[in-house]
């Protein structure tokens, strides 16, 4: 991401213009504190540079390297669960992936304008607009979804690619793979957004004949001060990439047929479901429809799975659950990972073949659980 210079130019230009003499900074996702340290030389008076991933722990050695460690804290956690000793006067973050739309993010910016920011406080991410086009299929999910090509070596594999039709995919779309002028899907405007859902109607009338495999969608950012950042098909490369939403069924496409795109996106728990509907019509009167959801992706592959799912569903504790209470009732403070291990390899010698087994099993679960813990309850500064 820093060797990203189609990001990282118009980043570093908007904290020169955002960040003032004496203001206090809060950044989402911090890192290393790269973009920190560059909003100290900017002139902040404070940093507080929160990151859930367990790589903050290198953000005080960047910061001692770069002279400004007592004007940078770094706080490993999540920042809905983080309290600072005093407002921002500017927001800085870049949680993107492919989408805007990852995960928590849109509730994180929200809780952060109203817990974590002064009234008014400026905004380093101003606005995003996400943008559409029918495509063919992109080269690099080609050999993902070209599993409908025949069967290769005299092996039948649709159901994979049934499957894999039914996901989003990360994608570099080049402008030559576009079959119409790209159109506005919507616009997200960081100082007023609430919802994390989005919705929304493309239409297209094809500009050149070839496959229609897809809809690619990507976002171009507007940052403080007028910076932008280009993602699109035919901008220099970046780190995002672009979403491929493919067809259930690939159509032959000629110039003047009409496509329609009914795009939604919904936040589920800790993620999103996208729901996508295409319609292509031809001069000829010939229609074709077809409905897809990401939903189909993410359940589980075996129908015992999704039954242990449903929310009706009565879990019954195994032998599993049982181990890992039993692991939990040693985890007392008093016990060593190496005592708690000892016991539970002696205790169940066809589950664990030695000792160092049991101490690897143990590490993972109990030291997983004292991350989580650390990070929800924002883990501590440095």
């Amino acid at each position: 991401m820093f060797a990203d210079e189609a990001r990282t130019g118009p980043y570093l230009a908007a904290i020169t213009a955002a960040v003032r003499p004496g203001d206090i900074v809060v950044e989402i996702g911090t890192g290393t504190g790269y973009f920190a340290v560059a909003c100290v030389r900017a002139g902040a008076k404070h940093v507080y540079a929160i990151e859930v991933n367990p790589l903050v722990a290198l953000g005080p050695a960047v910061a001692e390297a770069n002279g400004c460690a007592d004007r940078i804290t770094f706080i490993h956690g999540y920042s809905t669960r983080v309290d600072l000793p005093e407002r921002g006067d500017v927001l800085l973050e870049d949680l993107r992936g492919m989408f805007p739309l990852l995960r928590g993010r849109i509730p994180s910016l929200v809780d952060a304008r109203e817990r974590l920011l002064k009234p008014g406080a400026r905004l380093i991410t101003a606005r995003d607009e996400l943008w559409a086009a029918p495509c063919r299929r992109p080269d690099r999910v080609t050999p993902l979804l070209g599993l409908d090509g025949g069967a290769a070596h005299g092996i039948n594999r649709e159901p994979v690619a049934e499957r894999l039709r039914s996901d989003v995919h990360k994608a570099r779309v080049g402008a030559g793979d576009l079959l119409a002028t790209p159109v506005r899907w919507g616009t997200i405007d960081y100082s007023v957004v609430q919802s994390p859902d989005m919705e929304g109607r493309c239409e297209w009338t094809l500009a050149r004949a070839g496959a229609f495999d897809g809809v690619a969608v990507w976002f171009n950012s507007e940052l403080f001060g007028g910076s932008r950042i280009l993602n699109e098909p035919g901008a220099p490369r970046t780190v995002y990439g672009h979403a491929f939403f493919p067809l259930a069924r690939s159509r032959a496409a000629t110039a003047g047929d009409r496509v329609t795109l009914d795009l939604r996106a919904r936040r589920v728990g800790e993620g999103y479901v996208f729901a996508w509907d295409t319609t292509h019509a031809t001069p000829a009167g010939a229609t074709t429809s077809q409905r897809q959801s990401t939903l189909g992706a993410s359940l589980p592959l075996s129908l015992d799975a999704l039954r242990r799912r449903v929310s009706s569903h009565a879990p019954v504790a195994g032998s599993s659950a049982a181990l890992t209470r039993e692991i939990l009732d040693l985890a007392d403070g008093a016990h060593s990972l190496d005592d708690i291990a000892a016991q539970v390899a002696s205790r169940h010698p066809r589950r664990f073949t030695s000792v160092a087994d049991a101490v690897s099993y143990c590490t993972a679960l109990l030291a997983g659980l004292e991350d989580e813990d650390a990070a929800q309850a924002g883990g501590g500064a440095t």
